[in-house]
């Protein structure tokens, strides 16, 4: 590990006081360090790692002015660290398939590196509100992975992967909250002979103030994508309850917001101001029939609703 170019020595600055208090202590605090790190190894591949954004000669991880920057800057230099973040991962090939933390995959795509232990322990490194990417791969991609068909899988995942797509976890309302049973925003399938698209659509509607979605993570401003939660009513206009649906908010070329998509940031918090928590009304938006989530449950052209055999309890303990 030691010899390894991608991880250059840790630095070995350390206050004078800490170590007297250390050596009153009747255990040895790098024991108790190896023991929560899971062992030496782990130890020195994490100062490597944490060394990267401390050295880091950019500077743009540092947080010194935090507390003294308007939110919206906060937010636009949150940013500046994300990119960066992925361009030092980048450059050590933290996610390719012959790393020592990619070797056994379980088809995580080549390059992909929000799954490495690298990736998890270079953020928190960063030792800042949560990124504004966040939901990304906290919840976007976990759902993609968890209900989605190989199919879609092999569509989204690659421009997940190089960032073309940038997604968010659109389920909470304005008037629920985490109530997922009482969601009012509804998916609507449209037939191709009823003015639909060829295969069919989904129109995707805030009725109500109180549906509009309210406070999920990276909606704000950065995200391009969502994944909706939202009331599936079927081609025979029967209410199937909440499913999953893919829905693209803005331009993944110049990020303009696309129409009938009202979104925008909720404005500051006592924390997390780097995370752009945000609202979206939708106004009839129109998605492709295989935008829903289609692994557990599908609906055919002709707006016929079925449920995956074997699918369906699973399918319940991963919606939300």
């Amino acid at each position: 590990m030691s010899d390894d170019p991608r991880y250059p020595a840790p630095l070995q600055t350390r206050s004078p006081d800490l170590l007297t208090e250390r050596r009153s202590t009747p255990f040895t605090p790098l024991r108790i360090t190896h023991f929560i790190d899971g062992g030496p190894t782990h130890t020195d591949r994490r100062r490597r790692l944490e060394s990267w954004i401390v050295r880091d000669p950019t500077g743009i991880f540092s947080n010194d002015s935090n507390n003294y920057i308007h939110r919206t800057e906060r937010h636009t230099r949150a940013l500046a660290k994300f990119t960066r973040l992925v361009e030092l991962c980048r450059a050590a090939g933290i996610g390719s398939n012959d790393s020592t933390s990619n070797s056994n995959n379980n088809g995580i795509l080549e390059g992909e590196i929000i799954f490495t232990p690298e990736f998890y322990t270079l953020v928190s490194a960063i030792a800042d509100d949560p990124l504004p990417p966040s939901l990304h791969w906290v919840m976007f991609v976990p759902n993609i992975l968890t209900l989605c068909d190989d199919e879609q899988q092999s569509n989204w995942l690659p421009l997940c992967r190089d960032w073309k797509m940038i997604g968010c976890y659109a389920q909470t309302e304005l008037g629920h909250g985490s109530n997922i049973r009482a969601l009012e925003t509804t998916a609507t399938f449209l037939k191709q002979e009823n003015g639909g698209k060829e295969g069919g659509e989904w129109i995707i509607h805030s009725p109500t103030l109180t549906s509009w979605k309210f406070w999920p993570g990276t909606l704000g401003k950065t995200a391009n994508h969502a994944m909706v939660i939202a009331r599936l009513i079927d081609g025979e206009g029967i209410d199937r309850g909440i499913h999953n649906f893919l829905v693209p908010l803005r331009s993944m070329e110049d990020h303009t917001l696309l129409p009938g998509v009202e979104t925008g940031d909720i404005g500051p918090k006592i924390g997390y101001n780097n995370m752009d928590n945000g609202f979206a009304r939708f106004d009839g938006v129109k998605i492709p029939r295989r935008n829903m989530a289609m692994r557990f449950a599908k609906v055919d052209e002709e707006g016929r609703y079925t449920k995956i055999s074997g699918g369906a309890e699973d399918a319940a303990s991963k919606v939300a």
